[in-house]
């Protein structure tokens, strides 16, 4: 399973692979981005003994907070493009385009879209896919309708899923989350499920550290925090 540690190393080489067709203008920033993924890594390094130490010294979890902090099953997004795709696999056909609607490709993108005319952006509709440079593994799904995000799968550097869940869009560049979004760490465990209406908290929010222990959960009603619940079953307001 990859730790954050192989995620760092995995980011990095992202970076550093689309150093070379940056702009020029472009690669003092990447470079600076790569400084500080590097600076992140010596700093986890060197944090790792105390947080083995933090966790040998947790607090046991009762069976019945065990159970309440478990992570529910994510939403189920209806996604058909398996998570191991490679960009070279991807065929028009895969993207299962609607009547009307082109599929473009690109170096690190596939994506449907709905051809505007000479010097005009297409409207995306239906799937999007991008990729990591560095490993030509997918780093997003995307489902559009008529240029409003409806789902998104998002993956870690080193393949596995980082985020997936729903969206309700009214408006083009926008990305209200609704429902339950998941968040995933490298290994693979739920470190973040939150609920949402249409782009506001409402409902439990529950986080967790990478090895699945519960680091708090917060009950949010229209956006405002009313209670949040300790992993040692104590509470407090907000």
């Amino acid at each position: 399973m990859a730790t954050q540690h192989d995620e760092l190393q995995a980011s990095i080489r992202e970076l550093e692979a689309s150093l070379g067709s940056a702009p020029a203008e472009m690669r003092p920033l990447l470079e600076q981005q790569i400084q500080a993924l590097r600076d992140a890594g010596a700093l986890l390094a060197r944090a790792e003994p105390e947080i083995a130490k933090n966790q040998a010294q947790r607090v046991p979890l009762s069976p019945e907070l065990a159970a309440w902090f478990a992570p529910a099953p994510p939403a189920v997004v209806p996604t058909w493009i398996p998570d191991d795709t490679h960009r070279a696999a991807v065929t028009e056909a895969w993207m299962r385009p609607a009547e009307g609607v082109r599929v473009y490709f690109d170096e690190d993108s596939v994506g449907c879209a709905v051809p505007t005319g000479p010097g005009s952006v297409p409207i995306r509709e239906g799937l999007s896919l991008t990729f990591h440079r560095s490993t030509g593994r997918l780093e997003s799904q995307r489902f559009y309708q008529q240029g409003l995000l409806r789902w998104s799968v998002d993956y870690h550097a080193t393949g596995g899923r980082a985020l997936s869940g729903f969206y309700a869009a009214t408006e083009r560049l926008s990305y209200p989350e609704h429902g339950l979004i998941t968040r995933f760490a490298p290994n693979g465990t739920v470190v973040s499920q939150q609920h949402y209406d249409r782009g506001v908290l409402h409902g439990w929010a529950k986080h967790w550290e990478e090895d699945g222990y519960p680091v708090c959960a917060t009950l949010y009603d229209a956006g405002r925090a009313v209670e949040t619940v300790l992993p040692d079953g104590s509470r407090r307001p907000g």
